[in-house]
């Protein structure tokens, strides 16, 4: 396979890893509270670690910025800053996996379409 189809699948020398998060808030917590002061602080330390993330608010996968693959130091990262929190419970990061083409990402996800629908 040539160089350039590579770069555009994604794969090889060009391969993403990223992981996947997740966590719990208390159930009190109110959405100013998480959008004001947990968010904030979570964006710096994403923002910090040279990370990009997309999901949800509890459960996202994260990857490196630009366009590179996530190292173990940036899963450790997240991951022991999380645990500190004192709001956050139940941690649950996953090992680092192809962000582009690994279909056992989230082992949480009940339900995954296997077809496509018209």
């Amino acid at each position: 396979m040539k160089k350039r189809l590579r770069k555009k699948l994604r794969l090889r020398e060009f391969q993403e890893m990223g992981f996947e998060v997740r966590f719990d808030l208390p159930d009190d917590m109110t959405d100013e509270a998480v959008s004001d002061v947990f968010w904030s602080k979570l964006i710096d330390t994403v923002e910090a670690n040279r990370l990009l993330i997309g999901g949800g608010i509890n459960d996202f996968f994260a990857t490196a910025h630009p366009r590179r693959s996530a190292t173990e130091a940036q899963r450790a990262a997240l991951g022991n800053w999380l645990r500190a929190q004192p709001e956050v419970s139940n941690v649950a990061i996953s090992p680092l996996v192809d962000a582009w083409y690994d279909t056992a990402i989230s082992p949480w996800v009940i339900f995954r379409p296997t077809t496509r629908l018209a």
